[in-house]
């Protein structure tokens, strides 16, 4: 009888060793090449926009980096965050930044800039300053904690960046959500 009882916690055992092995794994892939792969990733998808037809193909690449960054893996700690930020009413980095940016001056226009003074944002400014918000996005990650969400919400507002064009509205993220209510920090 003590055998069946001593076999069966043996039999839990590497279930939660092999869990836990995975996490640290995770950890381990994260603060080294899971930070540093993503730029390379960012960064080539951002030569890819740059054709203003490859905006399919560089928003699969920014997905493809976001997820490269933890393989796939819920960062640790993220249902503590979440009970955390439930609790708060501060807003996310998010939407601190988006007042600030060419998509909430866009937004507080009110009304799309004309093709011709887009063109010229584009040749002089919006070519560069995508590059620096490819980066400034990436350093998020760069964080102890990884905000991914932060990331996927700062690079889909790039297109306003580059090209002076109309911000899509808030993304939902799967759990149904406004990206904004989920990274209030």
């Amino acid at each position: 009888m003590e055998g069946e009882v001593d076999g069966d916690s043996s039999s839990r055992r590497p279930q939660s060793v092999g869990t836990s092995i995975r996490h640290w794994a995770g950890y381990g892939w994260f603060m080294s090449f899971g930070t540093f792969l993503p730029l390379v990733v960012f960064l080539g998808s951002y030569l890819v926009r740059l054709t203003l037809v490859g905006a399919p193909i560089a928003r699969a690449a920014n997905g493809f980096g976001i997820w490269l960054s933890t393989f796939g893996q819920e960062p640790p700690g993220k249902d503590k965050l979440a009970a955390r930020q439930g609790e708060g009413n501060k807003k996310s980095i998010v939407e601190r930044i988006r007042p600030y940016s060419p998509p909430g001056f866009i937004e507080r226009r009110g009304r799309p800039f004309a093709l011709w003074q887009r063109s010229l944002w584009f040749i002089f400014v919006g070519w560069w300053l995508g590059a620096i918000w490819v980066l400034l996005s990436w350093s998020v990650l760069l964080m102890p904690y990884p905000f991914l969400d932060t990331v996927r919400s700062l690079l889909d507002e790039l297109p306003s960046v580059m090209t002076l064009a109309v911000p899509e509205p808030a993304n939902l993220n799967r759990s149904g959500s406004t990206a904004s209510e989920v990274l209030a920090s």
